[in-house]
């Protein structure tokens, strides 16, 4: 199992960057909000995507984090330096923390959802969780919640019944005030 936190402190591309982590309760969001600024990348993040390249980090980007309560997933929200909407890609996870330095962590499931702006599902690193449980990564009743929500965000993702992508924006304002 990988072992993610959401400040990525460790991802080497970065060479500035600002964050920010809020705890929200209310009627529409009970959970953790976090917000990454690229302020400054060593060489842009690019992605082919059905054919098309498409960037995901770049200096000025915005990466934002959900992190709802009692949730087998995180979903990130990536903007680019004019705050226009490239990608929401959803991390299949066990559970999310905060460590000891306030820093909220979560144990990644390998398999992962990418969502396109227009609704378009994704589903990927179906290897990755089959190696892992291979390799004992992962015990095999971690492997089947992982099927079991990727599938199930699947459903609702396709159905659009899932409205935490269509709450990053007002979560990226609320956080940008904060860094």
């Amino acid at each position: 199992m990988k072992h993610k936190r959401a400040d990525h402190a460790d991802w080497p591309r970065v060479l500035k960057k600002r964050f920010a982590m809020q705890h929200i309760q209310s009627s529409a969001f009970a959970g953790h909000i976090t917000l990454l600024c690229l302020d400054e990348v060593r060489a842009p993040l690019m992605r082919n995507y059905q054919g098309q390249n498409i960037c995901l980090a770049d200096s000025g980007y915005t990466w934002q984090q959900q992190f709802p309560h009692d949730a087998h997933y995180a979903v990130t929200t990536i903007f680019d330096a004019q705050g226009k909407l490239i990608r929401f890609y959803i991390d299949i996870c066990k559970g999310y923390s905060i460590d000891w330095q306030g820093t909220l962590w979560y144990d990644d499931l390998y398999l992962d959802l990418d969502v396109a702006p227009d609704g378009e599902v994704t589903l990927l690193d179906v290897d990755e969780l089959d190696a892992a449980l291979h390799d004992g990564e992962v015990t095999s009743l971690e492997y089947e919640l992982a099927w079991r929500e990727a599938n199930s965000l699947m459903t609702v993702i396709e159905e659009d019944r899932f409205p935490l992508l269509w709450m990053s924006d007002a979560h990226r304002e609320n956080l940008l005030k904060l860094v």
